[in-house]
C-alpha cells in the first residue's frame, strides 16, 4: 500500500482509488489482513486530513489506534506524517522506516524518495533528549517556542524515554498522578544529545552546620580554677569622708562670719564717731542720737558675728580634724558652697553668709 497522507498532499493519485487498496482483501500474506474496526480507525484519519485544515492531531490518534488493531505496515505511512507534522520527529522518523521496510518494492519510488527527503530533515533539524523519572508513572508535556503545533504529551516511568525534539526553546513539564510537577527548559541546537531526570521523590538538601572557629593554643586558656574579677564599687572613691567635709563647710561659715563682725564693728566705731562729733559740752542734738542707736546696733550685730562666727569656726575645724580621710565615702551629691552677701539696712550694714553641703 502507498502512504494515503502524503499522495493526497501530493496529488499523485485519487483518493477513492488508495483508500480502495487498503480495504481490498490480501491473501497473499496473513499480517496484512486488517479487521474492520482498524478500517474505521483508518478512514476517520483520512477525513480528518482531507478537513480544512487539515486536523493531524486527532487524525495521528485515530492512525494510532489502527495501528494497534491491525499492526500492519500500510498504517505507517499516514502515522508517521502526522507525527512529522506534529513534530513528534523520533515517531516519525521510526514510522517512516518500518513503512518503506514493510512495504519493499511495493512502495511507489517518488513516495519513497519524499519519506527518505523528509528523514533527513528530521536527522538533521533534531537532537536526541533522553529523560528520566523516578516516579513510577508521570505524564511529560513538551512544547516548543514558536511553534504553531499544540504541546504534546508523552508517557514518562522510571524506565525513561528518548525523544527527538527540533531545534529551539523546549518547555518539558512533569507530572504525576498525586498533583506533583517540575519544569525542565532548555534550548536546543542540532545535533545535540542531552539528558535529564525528574526527581520527584528526592529529600530536601539539609543546610550544612555554621562550623565553630577553633580558638588559636595562643589565645587558648589553660585549664584550672576560674578565678572571678574583684566587684567594683558602686561609686568611686571620694577625697574625704562626709565628717570632714562638713567640718570644712562649717570652719568656711564661722570664718566669714567672723570677717562679717569684724566689718560690721568697725562701721559700729564709725557711727558712733559721727554721733560724738555732733556734740558740745557733752549737749548732742537729735540727728545724733539717730546716729547712737545706729551705732549701737552696729555694735550687737559685730557681737553676733564675732561670737558665732568664733563657735562655728571653732566646730569645723574640730570636725575636719575628727573626721581625718576615709576610704570608702559616699558619693557626693553636690559641691560644697559659700556665698558671702553684703547686706546694709538704714540702720548699719553686715555680711549675709549662706552655703550648701
Amino acid at each position: 500500500m502507498t502512504k494515503l497522507c502524503e499522495l493526497i498532499g501530493r496529488g499523485w493519485l485519487k483518493v477513492a482509488f488508495l483508500f480502495a487498496l487498503l480495504l481490498l482483501p490480501n491473501t497473499a500474506r496473513a499480517e496484512d489482513k486488517i479487521s474492520d474496526q482498524a478500517k474505521l480507525y483508518f478512514k476517520n484519519g483520512v477525513d480528518l486530513i482531507q478537513a480544512t485544515p487539515p486536523n493531524y492531531q486527532d487524525a495521528y490518534y485515530q492512525f494510532k489506534l489502527a495501528w494497534e488493531n491491525s499492526h500492519s505496515w500500510k498504517v505507517l505511512g499516514n502515522l508517521g506524517l502526522c507525527a512529522f507534522k506534529l513534530e513528534r520527529d523520533g515517531e516519525a522518523l521510526q514510522d517512516y522506516q518500518d513503512y518503506l521496510k514493510g512495504g519493499g518494492r511495493q512502495i511507489d519510488p517518488e513516495e519513497r524518495k519524499a519519506m527518505e527527503r523528509d528523514s533527513l530533515l528530521i536527522s538533521g533539524n533534531t537532537s536526541v533528549v533522553r529523560l528520566g523519572s523516578d516516579a513510577a508513572d508521570a505524564t511529560l508535556l513538551d512544547a516548543r517556542a514558536g511553534s504553531s503545533v499544540p504541546p504534546q504529551s508523552y508517557k514518562l516511568d522510571a524506565a525513561g524515554i528518548e525523544l527527538r525534539l527540533r531545534a529551539g526553546t523546549h518547555t518539558l513539564t512533569a507530572s504525576t498522578a498525586d498533583g506533583k510537577q517540575q519544569r525542565w527548559e532548555v534550548t536546543i541546537t542540532p545535533g545535540q544529545t542531552l539528558e535529564h531526570r525528574f526527581a520527584f521523590n528526592a529529600a530536601a538538601p539539609v543546610p550544612a552546620a555554621t562550623p565553630v572557629p577553633t580558638p588559636s593554643p595562643a589565645t587558648t586558656p589553660p585549664p584550672g580554677p576560674v578565678t572571678l574579677p574583684p566587684t567594683e564599687p558602686a561609686a568611686k572613691k571620694s577625697g574625704g569622708s562626709p565628717l570632714r567635709t562638713v567640718g570644712f563647710v562649717t570652719a568656711g561659715v564661722g570664718g566669714a562670719a567672723l570677717i562679717g563682725g569684724v566689718i560690721t564693728g568697725v562701721m559700729a566705731k564709725g557711727k558712733s564717731s559721727d554721733a560724738t562729733k555732733q556734740c558740745a559740752n557733752k549737749v548732742c542734738p537729735t540727728a545724733a542720737a539717730k546716729d547712737f542707736d545706729s551705732a549701737s546696733s552696729l555694735a550687737t550685730v559685730a557681737d553676733v558675728l564675732l561670737i558665732g562666727g568664733a563657735v562655728l569656726a571653732a566646730a569645723g575645724v574640730t570636725l575636719v580634724i575628727v573626721g581625718g580621710h576615709s576610704g570608702a565615702p559616699a558619693q557626693r551629691a553636690s559641691v560644697p558652697r559659700l556665698e558671702l552677701t553684703p547686706v546694709v539696712a538704714s540702720n548699719g550694714g553686715g555680711l549675709f553668709a549662706s552655703g550648701s553641703f
